[in-house]
């Protein structure tokens, strides 16, 4: 699920920078906007990170998407999901009992807050957790996905319950990212949580809808022109 980057020498340099941020406003501190889309967008990071160490290292990790810094409280926990676009993760604050759950292999995964830069592969069922007692802090980025261009399909998912991600969602993205892995997606936007952009091939859009269907859901498609 991790395979390791590289590692950074000014940990320390993020770690007093972080300390000094207002975290008031919640959990989710965001780096960088985006001038377009979610995924689509091209991302700067924001006037206040510029020459600083976190703006330093989004420099090194070149095009990316969204970056943010998450803080886990302890006790606090994320439920199982994937997502269609991988993530880049540095542990900024840990502590030894703080994981990452890969469901599928049934293993946990503590990373550690030594500088190392981690690719996560988040086709795979996943979810975070900190049973420790001091909060944990992640700087979590969006590796960028494939801009979506004019011409290809708008999908709308209908029905299903109040719990509809457990139901559909996780299969889903997890489909849309091994696809934009092996190019069969070549581009992807978000509307909403039901609504998505989408470049493919015919035969891929079947197997969405085929997917979307068996799980007792509803998809309608039209052509984005």
């Amino acid at each position: 699920m991790f395979t390791e980057m590289f590692k950074i020498g000014y940990l320390d340099e993020i770690q007093y920078q972080v300390s000094m941020l207002d975290w008031s406003q919640g959990n989710r501190i965001v780096l960088n906007e985006s001038d377009g889309g979610l995924f689509s967008g091209k991302y700067t990071t924001l006037s206040q990170f510029q020459n600083t160490a976190l703006g330093l290292l989004l420099e090194e990790l070149g095009e990316i998407g969204e970056a943010r810094l998450l803080r886990l409280e302890c006790k606090d926990a994320y439920t199982v999901h994937t997502d269609p676009d991988d993530r880049i993760h540095l542990a900024i604050e840990t502590n030894p009992h703080a994981y990452i759950m890969d469901i599928e292999n049934n293993s946990m995964i503590h990373i550690p807050a030594d500088g190392t830069v981690w690719h996560m592969d988040t086709s795979k069922k996943h979810m975070a957790g900190n049973f420790g007692g001091t909060p944990r802090i992640h700087l979590n980025v969006r590796v960028k996905l494939p801009n979506y261009t004019k011409g290809g399909y708008h999908l709308t998912i209908s029905g299903g319950s109040y719990d509809w991600k457990q139901e559909l969602y996780m299969d889903t993205m997890s489909f849309l990212n091994r696809n934009i892995k092996n190019r069969n997606i070549t581009g992807l936007e978000k509307l909403n949580e039901r609504e998505l952009l989408i470049n493919c091939e015919h035969e891929t859009l079947v197997e969405i809808i085929e997917l979307v269907e068996s799980k007792n859901f509803e998809c309608s498609v039209q052509a984005d022109s």
